[in-house]
């Protein structure tokens, strides 16, 4: 028996921003552990640094010395900049860290040709095909046309290319169209489908 599910939906941009937070935090995620290591490395030499400073000048020879910015330029050139430059580049790549994403999708969302992503749309969804309809044009993707399903606790996307997904929103399916439309997928794409843990962002294959 064919199945085919009927679904109209209109995503809105907290959706679109709060699923492409998710996927880029996977998609990224090596870059992000390289980022992070490389800043708590920085700091840590950061703290090394002034600890050489800081021990340079409990020798018995500045005892009763008052020590100043001078005095440490003067005497500790290298541990100071060193310093100086560890603390910089910590400090710039956890800004990157935390920052890049949100950045980047913002900027997205102000590119006149995505407003198409927020405009109704109706899927029609059978073992053959997805047909996509809104008022302006209506799109038929067969199955093979996916190379990947990504599924999150809220929302199901199809995956064309590194940049273009069909992104379904699970919390406005109604249980039959949900359990209907995982049905399809496990039948059509059970090898390329991913479910993705929104709180640790790892991916892992699941079969229905």
């Amino acid at each position: 028996m064919e199945l085919k599910l009927k679904l109209t939906q209109t995503l809105t941009q907290n959706s679109w921003l709060e699923f492409n937070k998710i996927y880029m935090k996977n998609k990224y995620k090596h870059r992000r552990y390289l980022l992070l290591s490389l800043s708590i490395t920085s700091f840590f030499l950061f703290i090394i640094s002034i600890y050489l400073i800081w021990k340079f000048f409990q020798q018995d020879t500045f005892k009763f010395i008052s020590i100043n910015l001078a005095d440490i330029l003067h005497y500790c050139p290298i541990f100071f900049y060193s310093a100086l430059l560890f603390l910089v580049i910590g400090l710039e790549l956890l800004l990157i860290y935390y920052k890049e994403i949100d950045f980047r999708l913002k900027k997205s969302l102000k590119d006149p040709s995505n407003k198409s992503f927020f405009i109704e749309k109706e899927f029609i969804i059978t073992d053959e095909s997805v047909e996509v309809r809104t008022q302006l044009s209506v799109s038929t993707y067969e199955w093979s046309s996916f190379i990947r399903c990504i599924e999150t606790n809220d929302f199901i996307a199809l995956q064309l290319n590194s940049t273009s997904v069909l992104l379904i929103q699970k919390r406005e399916l109604q249980q039959e169209e949900l359990s209907q439309l995982q049905q399809i997928i496990s039948g059509k794409m059970a090898d390329s489908y991913e479910f993705w843990n929104e709180s640790s962002i790892n991916s892992r294959k699941i079969h229905y």
